[in-house]
């Protein structure tokens, strides 16, 4: 298979989009882009240059938490690690991992966190 190009589109599915998208907001700053209102197509998406990121709401989720938080991490590029972990460490969010070097030497740093629902979250970028 030939992709297009290399944008990428993930979306997360909860059973309040309202509320996990504030959550991205609030937290993150994430930028809202726009909303999807239709009768089996509700989602709010956030501005990722070419990618796509969103926040959906599913009828087949019957509870905010991911009782498998661990299946799945979404990866977000960052300048600085450290400055990331700075701007959020206040900010009352659970963290799975603080700034650290990637162990195979690569010069990358990672930090980890859980989102409002516990969906994993990595940053990689420079520390």
């Amino acid at each position: 298979m030939k992709l297009k190009n290399n944008g990428l589109s993930i979306g997360v599915y909860t059973n309040d989009h309202e509320k996990l998208a504030q959550w991205y907001k609030d937290k993150l700053n994430f930028v809202e882009m726009g909303r999807m209102n239709l009768p089996d197509d509700t989602y709010i998406e956030f501005e990722f240059g070419e990618n796509i990121f969103w926040v959906g709401l599913h009828d087949k989720i019957t509870s905010a938490k991911n009782i498998d938080p661990y299946r799945i991490m979404i990866g977000f590029r960052v300048e600085s690690v450290t400055a990331a972990y700075e701007e959020l460490k206040n900010k009352d969010i659970e963290f799975i991992a603080t700034p650290f070097a990637e162990p195979t030497g690569s010069g990358l740093w990672c930090m980890t966190i859980k989102d409002l629902d516990g969906n994993t979250l990595q940053f990689v970028g420079g520390e």
